[in-house]
């Protein structure tokens, strides 16, 4: 097996909302979700966020309308038939100008929303297709940075879901030695099928960021577990998982089955949660992990007195 390499990463901050790692250039309209100077396609430092592209092209339709009602009030002075005319065309138009201003202000971060969801929407193909090449350039410098690679695919995965970068993902991360400290992910790797570099991934983080260990890994976990159970070291992932789960009575209660099956394994902290877990709730229905748990107390830990008076 490889000897992991221990790296650094770079600190990454999810966005509040997905589109907010894209961006468009202004010169050529390519989108991306990488964090390049300059657009890789027509060499411009042009690049803007979508958010702000839309601000302008909202910006630049209002001050469109603005325009033509201008127009219209200088056309509507110009052929009036005299003086008088003049002036209530002037002030009419003036009046509509302010009105239209007023009214722009007020409706202008509808505007915006509106702009943006326009430009997302008809550029649907153009940001597909740019995620794509941002994910092929991602993929062409492994050899030469991995780490960097891996960053590149972190932050195009937040636009590009799927298990192709997912999996790319992961088997980045099985050559890195990880630390509690790093910015670990857990769901947003989870596959649709087995896949053994994953399942050593989560007892991995299992055992180093229990928090991290939620539901939707305890039901992959849960349905691959036969096949996990087969890996060389397939008994621990499970043992670090169930040992994960036991933080929270809600997990303890919907998974008791699988964690009554690794309890006689957890270490002696988590066994001892898992213990004093029961024990804070005797009248819920443990489904048989309270018996299990009474087992293992009596043969493991009888004289232990951190879990109470031995029984006769």
């Amino acid at each position: 097996m490889a000897k992991k390499k221990p790296v650094v990463l770079r600190p990454f901050k999810a966005p509040r909302y997905s589109f907010g790692k894209l961006r468009v250039c202004k010169r050529c309209g390519r989108f991306t979700a990488l964090s390049e100077e300059r657009c890789l396609y027509c060499g411009r430092a042009a690049l803007v966020s979508v958010e702000e592209r839309a601000v302008s092209l909202a910006g630049r339709r209002m001050t469109v309308s603005l325009l033509i009602a201008a127009l219209l009030t200088a056309a509507a002075v110009y052929f009036a038939a005299d003086s008088l005319q003049r002036t209530l065309c002037a002030l009419g138009g003036l009046a509509l100008l302010a009105a239209l201003f007023a009214a722009q202000r007020k409706a202008r971060p509808a505007e915006n929303l509106r702009a943006l969801d326009e430009l997302l929407g008809r550029n649907i193909a153009a940001v597909k297709e740019g995620l794509e090449i941002n994910r092929q350039e991602a993929v062409s410098v492994v050899r030469e940075n991995d780490t960097l690679a891996y960053e590149k695919l972190r932050e195009i995965a937040v636009l590009l879901r799927g298990d192709r970068v997912a999996r790319q993902r992961v088997a980045l991360l099985h050559g890195f030695r990880l630390r509690k400290d790093m910015d670990l992910e857990m769901e947003q790797l989870l596959l649709r099928d087995f896949e053994p570099l994953l399942a050593e991934y989560i007892g991995e983080v299992a055992r180093l960021r229990r928090d991290l260990i939620k539901d939707r890994t305890l039901r992959y976990v849960q349905r691959y577990e036969a096949q996990i159970l087969e890996m060389k070291d397939g008994s621990a992932i499970l043992a670090a998982v169930a040992g994960a789960a036991v933080r929270m009575k809600r997990y303890a209660l919907l998974y008791s089955g699988f964690i009554s099956r690794y309890a006689h394994s957890l270490p002696r902290d988590r066994f001892l949660r898992l213990h004093q877990l029961i024990s804070a709730y005797p009248h819920e229905t443990w489904n048989g992990l309270d018996i299990r748990v009474q087992e293992i107390r009596e043969a493991k830990y009888r004289w232990d007195p951190d879990f109470g008076q031995a029984q006769p």
